[in-house]
């Protein structure tokens, strides 16, 4: 989406995707800040990864020191506070997407700051930081509603007298109305050329496999990526030594307020939270806050905490380089994390020809690094369909599409007298690219 910005329309309120079938791309989804602030960037640098990396990294930096801001002002020490703010990066599911073109890593940083501003709005009651807070916690839910969570539990810290109540109404529905707005005109985008590439809709499951991701998101995700075994243990050592000791105060409240609104958004989305486990990055400064609350009984914290953060980070880096930064395991094909191999496809094909591109089961994955447009199959099976009377690859054909691209010419064989294709133009490492 950055990128296509980038080259055809810098129109903030027209995403365009790469499977764009017969239409022009444009189709609902989050608020594409994040996108358009990459494709912005790209017209002075260049477009590339590692200045999605950078901005992405820059951007969860800003969200570090909020945390850092956020923990100051729960009473912790610049000692305590700094460590936490470092256990942000030590969680593996952070980890990974710290440094990832996650439009997520913008929504948890400002939501942070919103949070933040909402807190010292309380004591200080300054226009300004009201404004910052509005202003932030807005844009935090229009590119991802669920982060409006932190914003909202500040309201714990409100004096509950009937001006107060009046007032914050009003500030809420203020927040809340470009929300809606927004995420009504995404779906009128959608419906605009039916193409269903973000879910802004949840999908219904059985209750089996709802008990199903319940089960695996507490027995794998919560250990191994959500929190870390050291911090998860290290949680439950302290939540059990201190469970007498819990005093029931607006810090207690603020974090069950937090955490009763990421259970309600987990029921209504569950259908998301099975492979998606991004989903909960509203939830894990959470999980570091009540760590360092339940701390604070500890003689030796400082001590503790700093060697829960050593072995976090160990186990993050032990869990996520092996499986998802080593080469020979990344989930592309070779042929892409290959960069001679990966330009080769620039020098066969023109930049943004219209192809049809497979087997991809993402959809998006073949068109980004061959930098095409137009349609994708999961098996080739679908090329050879018959839709409105005619072939699925004739009507690609009759809309433009003027190339194949497929890994694994085999795959062609038992369908090559019906796709009726020109010439092969030219093969890359298990590619081969066929004019149509």
């Amino acid at each position: 989406m950055a990128r296509n910005f980038a080259e055809e329309d810098m129109d903030i309120l027209s995403p365009r995707i790469d499977r764009r079938n017969a239409t022009n791309g444009i189709t609902g989804s989050n608020f594409p800040l994040y996108e358009w602030c990459l494709a912005a960037l790209s017209k002075v640098f260049g477009f590339s990864d590692l200045l999605s990396r950078l901005f992405s990294m820059l951007l969860f930096s800003i969200g570090m020191w909020a945390f850092y801001c956020l923990l100051k002002q729960f009473g912790m020490s610049e000692q305590v506070a700094l460590i936490g703010a470092c256990m942000l990066l030590s969680i593996p599911e952070l980890y990974y997407h710290s440094i990832n073109a996650l439009p997520d890593v913008m929504a948890l940083s400002l939501s942070l700051w919103a949070l933040v501003s909402w807190i010292q709005w309380q004591k200080e009651k300054k226009i300004l930081i009201l404004i910052s807070a509005l202003v932030l916690s807005i844009i935090a839910g229009l590119i991802k509603f669920q982060f409006l969570m932190l914003p909202i539990s500040a309201l714990v810290f409100m004096k509950w007298r009937w001006k107060s109540i009046l007032l914050y109404s009003a500030l809420w529905v203020l927040i809340l109305a470009p929300v809606f707005v927004w995420y009504g005109y995404a779906l009128e985008l959608t419906r605009l050329n039916n193409l269903k590439e973000f879910g802004l809709w949840v999908l219904p499951i059985s209750f089996q496999q709802k008990c199903n991701t319940l089960i695996g998101n507490l027995i794998m995700d919560l250990p191994e990526v959500l929190l870390g075994w050291p911090l998860l243990i290290t949680s439950l050592i302290l939540l059990l030594k201190g469970l007498r000791k819990i005093k029931f105060n607006r810090q207690f409240y603020f974090c069950m307020f937090w955490l009763i609104q990421f259970l309600c958004f987990y029921i209504v989305a569950i259908e998301r939270m099975k492979n998606h486990t991004y989903y909960f990055i509203p939830l894990l400064p959470l999980f570091i806050l009540v760590i360092l609350i339940l701390a604070k009984q500890l003689e030796k914290r400082s001590r503790l905490l700093i060697a829960v953060l050593v072995l976090n980070f160990a186990w993050a880096m032990v869990r996520i380089i092996p499986s998802r930064w080593v080469e020979n395991k990344l989930q592309i094909p070779v042929e892409f994390s290959n960069v001679q191999l990966r330009n080769e496809f620039n020098k066969a094909l023109p930049v943004n020809s219209k192809c049809v591109v497979g087997p991809d089961i993402s959809g998006c994955i073949f068109f980004y690094f061959t930098h095409t447009k137009g349609y994708s199959f999961e098996f080739t099976e679908e090329l050879v369909k018959v839709k409105q009377e005619q072939l699925d690859i004739d009507n690609m054909r009759a809309a433009g599409i003027k190339y194949l691209i497929i890994k694994d010419g085999a795959l062609l064989e038992p369908f090559m007298n019906q796709i009726n294709l020109k010439r092969k133009i030219k093969s890359i490492g298990s590619f081969e690219i066929w004019e149509l």
